[in-house]
């Protein structure tokens, strides 16, 4: 396999994805599971959030962000349950001025492992 080229991920460009998230998620249709209102196998809130974590990491070769993006999806489904997932949710936005790295890491420490674990494997790859 051909060695991609090292990007720069950063712990905290965990807080811009969750940030961007934040938005894709927040809609008139807000789902209560993961599976919710599929389409194509893709739930409402996986495609939010691939759509959000996609376009918060643009600077990024697409391929290189749609594996990322997908690690973190699968990442999340697998630590939390998709109420946990909605209680960072729910923080980003009550909380979107005041988010830090040790926020995060305090509060909800499975994101940041999860993130951490994708953006390893990504420059590993």
């Amino acid at each position: 396999m051909k060695k991609i080229q090292r990007f720069r991920f950063t712990r905290f460009s965990s807080i811009l994805v969750v940030l961007v998230l934040a938005t894709g998620c927040a809609n008139s249709a807000t789902p209560n599971d993961w599976e919710e209102q599929a389409v194509n196998g893709e739930g409402l809130a996986e495609r939010n959030f691939l759509d959000s974590c996609n376009a918060a990491n643009e600077d990024l070769p697409e391929i290189v962000r749609e594996e990322f993006c997908g690690c973190l999806l699968d990442g999340i489904k697998q630590a939390v349950t998709f109420s946990e997932f909605k209680k960072l949710d729910d923080h980003i936005k009550k909380h979107s001025n005041e988010i830090t790295e040790s926020g995060l890491e305090d509060g909800f420490p499975w994101f940041v492992e999860v993130n951490e674990n994708c953006a390893g494997s990504i420059v590993q790859s």
